[in-house]
C-alpha cells in the first residue's frame, strides 16, 4: 500500500522545462519502490555551499533515526539529498510579520530557487516556500518516486512549516525543527501548544471528546502511561480541546519525545504505506513437478523493525503450519484438486496498542495450488488489509472495516470462549478498497468471543467483548 505524496500542482508544472541535479544517497536501505524515500533539498544554497547543504541533510538524517520511533523502523526508509543550486544565497526575509522584532529584523530578498522565506502567513517564524510548481518539477525530473519531502533554508535563524512537504531553516534546532515538522507532514499530527483557533481540528493527538471510555486515544490510559486528558492553553477556544500530555511531547515543545499517542500515529503510517514483504520464493506462476522432492516456499527478505517485532504465520488449507520465514511442503501430502498456502507478516509492536479501536495491518502471500496428474500447478498474489473492529467492548452492533488492496474471497465466524459459531457471514468476493460490516450482537450473553476472518482460505482472529 506504498504511497507517494504527489503534489497537485505536478500536474500544472510538466510542461516547464525541468532542471536536474545531482542526487546524493543520504540512507540507502534497499529498492525505492519497497521503502519509503525521503528527499531532502536545499534552498538558498550556492553551488559553493553544497557541502554545507549535504553535512545539514546528514545531520537530519541521522538525528532522526536515533530517535524513537524512526530508530526502530530506520529499515523501512531511504534518505536521498537533491544539490538544488540557487542564484543567491539565504532566505528571503520582508520584516512584515507583526512578531519579527522578537525574532530578527534585518530584511533580505535572495534570489533563492523555491522563494523560501520568513514571515509566512504573517507569522516571523513560519517559513514557507513561495514557489510550489519549481518544488514539483524538481521533484518530478529528479526523483519522482518520493514520498516525503524536506526543504531546508538556508539561514541560521529559526523557523519552519509543516504542509505537503515539511520547510525549516538550517538554524542550529534544523533536526528538532525537522523531528516536530514530520510529525504534521507524514503523521497528520496536531501541534499540542496553541497555535490559533484555525487549527483546531479532530486529529490523533487533538479532540473534543473528555469521555475515557471514548477519547480515541483510550487504550494508552493507564496506570504505567503519562498519558491523558490534558487541555489546550491559552486563548480562543483552547479551553474547548484536549490532548494526550502537557508539556512532554515533541508535538509541543522541541528537546523532548514524542508522546506515546503520536508514537502510535507515526507508527500506524508506517504499517499502512510500507509492505514489509520484499521478495519470496516461488513469486511467479508455475507448474511444479508433483513426483519431485519437497517443494520450499520462503520469505526471502523481510524489511524488519529494530528490534524485530514482525509475527510470520503460514497456513495450508486454513490451518498454521508454522511461524518461521520458510515453509517445505511435501506435495504427496496433498489431495488432488485446489488447495491454498498463505503466509501473513503482522508487527506486533508495543508502540501500538490494537485493543480496543485501533487497525490491525495484515501483509499476505497467497499461493493458490492445484495438484492433478500433470502436477502441482502454483498461482501466487500478494495483497494488504487494514482490519479495524470496533467498538470493543460492544453492546448491539459490531462493526468491522476492511480495507484491502486487492479483491479477495472473504467469510467471518464470530466463535464464543468454546468454539461454538454464534454467528456467521457466507463467503464472498469484496472489492479491493474499503468495505464496511455489521453484525448484531444484541441477543448474545456478556463475554468474551472471537471474530475469525477467514480471507482467501487465510483465518486472522479478533477478540472482542459482548457487554
Amino acid at each position: 500500500m506504498k504511497n507517494c505524496y504527489c503534489l497537485l500542482i505536478l500536474l500544472f508544472s510538466i510542461s516547464l522545462q525541468a532542471q536536474t541535479f545531482e542526487v546524493v544517497p543520504i540512507l540507502d536501505n534497499g529498492n525505492p519502490d519497497k521503502h519509503l524515500n525521503i528527499v531532502i533539498m536545499g534552498d538558498g544554497y550556492l553551488e559553493t555551499e553544497q557541502d554545507n547543504f549535504l553535512a545539514t541533510a546528514q545531520e537530519i538524517s541521522n538525528y532522526l533515526f536515533s530517535i524513537s520511533p524512526w530508530n526502530e523502523y530506520k529499515n523501512y526508509f531511504n534518505v536521498f539529498a537533491i544539490k538544488v543550486i540557487s542564484t543567491q544565497s539565504g532566505v528571503k526575509h520582508a520584516n512584515t510579520a507583526s512578531d519579527c522584532s522578537s525574532y530578527f529584523t534585518e530584511v533580505s530578498n535572495p534570489t533563492n530557487y523555491f522563494g523560501t522565506k520568513f514571515d509566512g502567513f504573517g507569522i516571523h517564524r513560519l517559513t514557507v516556500v513561495t514557489s510550489n510548481v519549481k518544488v514539483a518539477n524538481v521533484l518530478s525530473a529528479n526523483f519522482p518516486n518520493y514520498d516525503l519531502v524536506f526543504i531546508v533554508g538556508n539561514s541560521n535563524q529559526y523557523g519552519g512549516s509543516g504542509g505537503s512537504y515539511a520547510v525549516f531553516t538550517a538554524d542550529e534546532a534544523s533536526s528538532e525543527i525537522a523531528a516536530h515538522e514530520i510529525g504534521h507532514t507524514f503523521a497528520r499530527l496536531a501541534d499540542e501548544y496553541y497555535a490559533g483557533d484555525q487549527y483546531f481540528q479532530e486529529k490523533i493527538n487533538m479532540t473534543q471528546q473528555t469521555d475515557p471510555n471514548l477519547v480515541k486515544w483510550k487504550n494508552w490510559l493507564t496506570e504505567e502511561t503519562n498519558i491523558g486528558i490534558e487541555p489546550y492553553c491559552c486563548g480562543g477556544n483552547s479551553a474547548l480541546w484536549f490532548k494526550p500530555v502537557s508539556g512532554q511531547c515533541k508535538m509541543e515543545q522541541l528537546n523532548l519525545p514524542y508522546c506515546a499517542v503520536c508514537k502510535e500515529g507515526i507508527v500506524e503510517r508506517i504499517h499502512t504505506l510500507v509492505n514489509p514483504i520484499e521478495t519470496y520464493t516461488p513469486d511467479n506462476t508455475t507448474v511444479l513437478n508433483v513426483n519431485s522432492d519437497a517443494l520450499e516456499f520462503a520469505l526471502t527478505s523481510l524489511i524488519r523493525p529494530i528490534p524485530n517485532t514482525l509475527e510470520v504465520q503460514w497456513q495450508l488449507d486454513g490451518t498454521l503450519v508454522t511461524n518461521t520465514e520458510n515453509y517445505t511442503l511435501n506435495p504427496a501430502t496433498l489431495s488432488e484438486g485446489n488447495h491454498i498456502l498463505s503466509v501473513g507478516v503482522t508487527d506486533n509492536t508495543a508502540m501500538v496498542r490494537t485493543d480496543n479501536h485501533a487497525t490491525v495491518h495484515i501483509n499476505t502471500v497467497t499461493w493458490n495450488l492445484l495438484k492433478s496428474n500433470l502436477g502441482l500447478q502454483s498461482e501466487v498474489h500478494e495483497n494488504s488489509i487494514a482490519l479495524k473492529m470496533y467498538p470493543n467492548p460492544v453492546g448491539e452492533v459490531l462493526n468491522f472495516n476492511l480495507d484491502l488492496q486487492t479483491a479477495a474471497k472473504i467469510s467471518m465466524d464470530i466463535t464464543d470462549a468454546n468454539g461454538k459459531i454464534v454467528r456467521q457471514i457466507s463467503e464472498r468476493m469484496a472489492k479491493a478498497g474499503v468495505s464496511d460490516i455489521s453484525i448484531n450482537m444484541n441477543d448474545l450473553t456478556a463475554g468474551v468471543y472471537i471474530a475469525v476472518l477467514k480471507l482467501d482460505g487465510a483465518s486472522y482472529p479478533q477478540k472482542f467483548v459482548k457487554k
